[in-house]
């Protein structure tokens, strides 16, 4: 993948939404457009490649148009790519006098050649090295030189090779790499086997029935590997092992789950528990495979969002027929994430100083509140069963309150200097900042899959300044109008400071406001853990 692409497309993505991405399959003679719609990519089909070059006649200027259909052409692509060059741009102007820029590569995806080409719409020509961002500019380079290491040692012939040598080859390259760059650890060792095609196309067959998972086996064998497990808990531990593995060892590509409801051991439902938890369904098709059909038992299956659900005994040609068409929809709305998204988490911190230095800044607060956040909302859970609480809801929101006072910088120092007598003006502009902490956090998750946690993270750093009685900011919200995690979050940060001010003060002050600033029952489940928030 040429890099000069992806960092083109990370850059652009953060400033605006005026980026268009096609990925043009030509064996499929299919076509997938990717937008930036409020920081969140997202994937539509674009129709076929014919119809789609018939289209570019109707937004293309004439004189434009040779020029546009040479860069997305594979055999014309391939004319214009001398000297090492991996990419090929072109200028251009539409129909309605707009200038814009195609630039495309060839991607190599399961041995099919496809057309990455990223749109630019209203920008004027510019140099291919305008970047200013010295730092990421190289780390952009060092990903690259990296990738090329990692690929060219697999390449080597296995047999004259010891692969212990190669292994500490990879780990120096790799170390070398993330010494400068820690952000990048865990994303490298996750997808270095990618980059280098150690990796096998496989469907996971969960089902204590013998003789359903070979039937299902013998359906796929010879197109994709099979690993078939017995019960939940042989899946799980083979999700978690594959995960898991390092650089230089075979993993497994994961591309569609069939999994059993009835099981020994753990169920289907404790696995569907798993894969949600994990972000798996998202992204992997997973097919419930039961005779247990109760409408209930619908409902509760569709709520976490599998791909479809078949019922035994099952017709296996609608097995293959309906498997295929769901590893081919989910691999055209993942394509292009898998190949950037890892990458753009880890760089956020290092193309986005301002949450550079939020996060180093709020270290100590950050770890702190999580753990209070955590206790606090386990002890609600067990008090107060109508907030709804679980485990995993709790954990969700002790994780994203780590972005609370995202905005707190957009206050000018000017009046951060100030102890007293702000005029209205300025009072805006403080009530105003976690409003702005909430257009922060658009960039920040903009690639994160889980709603969820995007909701929580934003209720929080929007909400969390609101007081129970309505005087709070920046909407006024008042009692349960504050959502639950705001207000959570509220006792825990307030907490956290005054402890910080004066520890022999800080629980009376809590229940003082309670019913001012705080809940009272969230204050009263408070009263019953504050000696843990002392002891963490």
């Amino acid at each position: 993948m040429d890099t000069n692409v992806l960092e083109s497309y990370l850059r652009k993505m953060l400033l605006d939404d005026s980026v268009e991405i096609y990925v043009f399959n030509v064996i499929s003679d299919s076509v997938t457009k990717y937008t930036s719609e409020d920081g969140n990519l997202v994937s539509s089909d674009a129709g076929t490649v014919t119809n789609y070059l018939e289209n570019v006649k109707t937004m293309v200027a004439p004189e434009y148009l040779s020029g546009f259909m040479n860069v997305v052409s594979i055999p014309k692509i391939k004319e214009q790519i001398q000297g090492g060059k991996q990419k090929v741009s072109f200028n251009y102007k539409t129909l309605n006098n707009k200038s814009c820029k195609i630039t495309s590569c060839l991607l190599n995806v399961n041995g099919q050649e496809l057309i990455l080409s990223v749109i630019e719409n209203g920008v004027e020509k510019t140099s291919d090295n305008g970047i200013n961002d010295s730092k990421y500019n190289a780390l952009i380079n060092r990903l690259a030189d990296m990738i090329l290491k990692i690929n060219n040692v697999f390449n080597l012939d296995e047999k004259k090779t010891n692969i212990k040598n190669v292994e500490s080859y990879v780990n120096s390259c790799l170390g070398s790499l993330t010494n400068s760059y820690p952000e990048l650890k865990r994303s490298l060792n996750k997808n270095a086997a990618n980059v280098s095609g150690r990796v096998d196309d496989c469907l996971l067959i969960v089902d204590d029935d013998s003789l359903t998972r070979n039937m299902i086996k013998k359906v796929f064998d010879g197109q994709y590997k099979i690993v078939m497990a017995a019960n939940g808990k042989e899946a799980i531990d083979y999700l978690e092992s594959n995960n898991n593995k390092g650089v230089t060892e075979a993993s497994d590509n994961v591309l569609g789950i069939f999994l059993d409801l009835t099981m020994p051991v753990m169920d289907g439902f404790a696995v569907l528990d798993y894969l949600s938890k994990n972000n798996y369904l998202y992204r992997i098709p997973v097919i419930i495979i039961s005779g247990d059909y109760e409408k209930e038992t619908k409902t509760r299956v569709y709520n976490y969002g599998v791909a479809d659900m078949l019922e035994k005994p099952f017709d296996f040609e609608v097995v293959r027929h309906r498997i295929g068409n769901f590893i081919s929809l989910y691999k055209s709305s993942n394509s292009l994430n898998a190949l950037i998204s890892d990458q753009s988490r880890d760089l956020k911190d290092l193309v986005n100083p301002f949450v550079e230095s939020y996060l180093y800044d709020y270290k100590n607060n950050i770890e702190n509140i999580k753990k209070y956040m955590k206790i606090l909302g386990t002890k609600v859970m067990e008090d107060y069963p109508e907030y709804n609480l679980s485990e995993e809801k709790v954990d969700k929101m002790a994780e994203a309150s780590m972005y609370y006072d995202l905005g707190f910088y957009s206050i000018p120092r000017t009046i951060l200097g100030k102890k007293e007598n702000f005029t209205n003006e300025e009072l805006d502009k403080i009530k105003d900042y976690p409003l702005f902490g909430s257009k922060m956090l658009n960039y920040v998750l903009s690639l994160v899959s889980d709603a969820s946690y995007k909701n929580y993270a934003d209720n929080i750093t929007k909400f969390y300044h609101e007081n129970y009685n309505g005087t709070g900011y920046p909407n006024g919200l008042k009692e349960d109008e504050i959502p639950i995690e705001a207000q959570l979050a509220s006792i825990c940060i307030n907490y956290y400071n005054l402890l910080k001010k004066d520890n022999n003060v800080a629980k009376d002050v809590i229940v003082r406001k309670s019913g001012v600033m705080f809940n009272p029952k969230l204050v009263k489940s408070f009263l019953k853990v504050e000696n843990e928030f002392i002891n963490k």
